[in-house]
């Protein structure tokens, strides 16, 4: 598999970035089919480091065409105190991840007339979050998810 990856996609980055959209996009389609009191997300603990990112503004479009605003803040919850460095020095390829992420995710999974899911947004991002600070080491918490109609 690795070589098709390799040949269809011609390096070694764009094969990793194709793997984790893969396994983000089986994470969601799991997080559908659970019930929904095993899905609700959870408020940081008290205590917790807490880093709030910069509010992440998108157009949506289907078929070409822009049909609304989309507007998300997300904290990233730090579980250890000792990583929060690592974290805070990684915030723009983490953006960058996200930003990319959250692109593809409206095209599928997002609508107009029904209000975002913060839980399948967690789910989809954490294994971007994963491949760039190492997993378990931080969590996301979606503060706010809003979509604007044109």
């Amino acid at each position: 598999m690795r070589n098709l990856i390799k040949h269809t996609t011609g390096t070694a980055a764009a094969g990793l970035r194709l793997m984790l959209l893969a396994a983000a996009f089986a994470a969601v389609t799991a997080a559908g089919s659970t019930p929904l009191q095993a899905r609700q997300g959870v408020m940081p603990e008290e205590g917790k480091l807490a880093i709030v990112m910069d509010t992440f503004d998108f157009s949506m479009f289907t078929r070409g065409r822009v049909v609304g605003k989309v507007s998300i803040t997300l904290t990233l919850v730090v579980i250890e105190q000792r990583d929060s460095e690592i974290i805070r020095l990684r915030l723009p390829q983490i953006r960058s991840d996200f930003l990319s992420a959250l692109t593809i995710l409206s095209r599928q999974r997002f609508n107009v007339n029904k209000p975002i899911d913060p839980d399948i947004i967690t789910v989809y991002l954490t294994p971007f979050l994963s491949h760039r600070i190492g997993p378990g080491k931080a969590s996301i918490f979606v503060k706010h998810a809003l979509i604007t109609p044109a």
